[in-house]
């Protein structure tokens, strides 16, 4: 589905995410169809390409724009833009980041724990080990949260997780 929408703000500021396109109604009504769970695949001014969202506000659904890709769009506020949006069929809502997808085939017992998580963790953990540049990194953050999430019996807790990367580190440095 494509569409022309202006780039808004949230007035509230206690929101994180202050950059927004609204999901004109009818768009919204004909993707809900295709995308049931709400991700979908934006692409804006056919320059760049991301997973998202439909999120829900009062009386309409939005799209999310982080400053990075605003930066990135060259773009501001009240800037048309052209959108398109495809749904979203993924395994996870986003893209697989290799090294973490390699250490949960290794580990069976850790898969299985992984996949219990609900579908919003799974894509945050996904996007902070993919967002790392260093594959090094990737394949050992993937590691020490599969370790983390049996110690846990499948719970997650982030602190406890940066912890355990900490200590890691310093176990394996050389």
């Amino acid at each position: 589905m494509k569409f022309t929408a202006t780039i808004n703000r949230f007035e509230d500021s206690d929101v994180f995410w202050t950059s927004i396109i609204i999901i004109p109604d009818n768009i919204f009504q004909e993707m809900i169809k295709i995308a049931s769970n709400k991700r979908i695949i934006c692409t804006i001014n056919n320059q760049m390409t991301f997973h998202c969202a439909m999120n829900p506000k009062t009386t309409f659904h939005y799209i999310m724009i982080s400053k990075e890709k605003l930066k990135q769009l060259d773009c501001k506020i009240n800037n048309n833009v052209a959108v398109e949006l495809i749904a979203d069929t993924t395994e996870y809502g986003m893209h697989d980041c290799e090294e973490l997808q390699e250490v949960l085939y290794a580990d069976p017992d850790g898969n299985m724990l992984f996949e219990k998580l609900t579908s919003g963790k799974k894509r945050s953990l996904i996007y902070w080990i993919s967002k790392i540049k260093n594959p090094e990194l990737r394949i050992e953050k993937s590691f020490v949260l599969i370790e983390h999430l049996k110690r846990n019996r499948g719970k997650f807790d982030s602190r406890q997780y940066q912890d355990e990367c900490r200590e890691f580190r310093l176990k394996n440095s050389f």
